[in-house]
């Protein structure tokens, strides 16, 4: 799959930070475009989050995982804090539902998110069957590893870099002045999943 773009958001909307690894036929995308996308992107997982959660039957807030189309796949972890990690990709084609699969194995090093024999799955529990490829369903899998890499971005290079910054300030964390960016897209181009 394609790495699009990687978006964070705080609870209000505001966008922290972006970063754009695919660059559309136009090179040059003045502000007001760019922003506007941010607006649109923040606004729908923050719709359809708040529409999941009237659809759940338990009490408590929904848990937006990811928004699939046609020709694009948005990941989303959202923190208790509120801030929001979008990984905006093309859609998985076909990966193999085994141990092997180069997309469950984590890369070298400290960064790696944890195995997928360590996550729940919760979409196959109950017996359940998943299909694979270019069928229109999405491979459980794959949805863990991309949101365990995104839970392993706030955890361990977002905290470490911005929030344990000395120059952090809660209001405008200024993530530009951290190595943040520099250590995230080792991180990302590490991944082997990553195009």
């Amino acid at each position: 799959m394609t790495v699009h773009s990687f978006h964070i958001f705080d609870r209000k909307g505001k966008t922290l930070f972006t970063k754009r690894y695919i660059k559309s036929g136009k090179e040059k995308i003045d502000e007001e475009s760019l922003s506007e996308q941010r607006k649109l992107v923040f606004g729908m997982l923050y719709s359809l989050r708040e529409l999941s959660a009237s659809l759940t039957p338990s009490d408590g807030p929904g848990e937006l995982q990811l928004v699939k189309t046609g020709a694009s796949t948005l990941y989303n972890y959202e923190t208790v804090s509120g801030l929001r990690f979008a990984l905006f990709t093309t859609p998985e084609t076909s990966y193999a539902s085994s141990s092997s699969n180069p997309l469950i194995s984590p890369p070298n090093g400290n960064n790696a998110p944890p195995s997928a024999g360590n996550m729940t799955n919760a979409h196959n529990q109950g017996g359940s069957s998943t299909q694979h490829g270019s069928g229109g369903m999405t491979n459980p899998a794959v949805t863990d590893t991309i949101r365990a890499a995104l839970q392993h971005i706030f955890e361990h290079i977002y905290v470490t870099f911005v929030i344990r910054s000395p120059m952090y300030r809660a209001t405008d964390p200024n993530i530009a002045s951290t190595n943040f960016e520099a250590s995230l897209d080792n991180y990302l181009k590490g991944m082997p999943w990553f195009k």
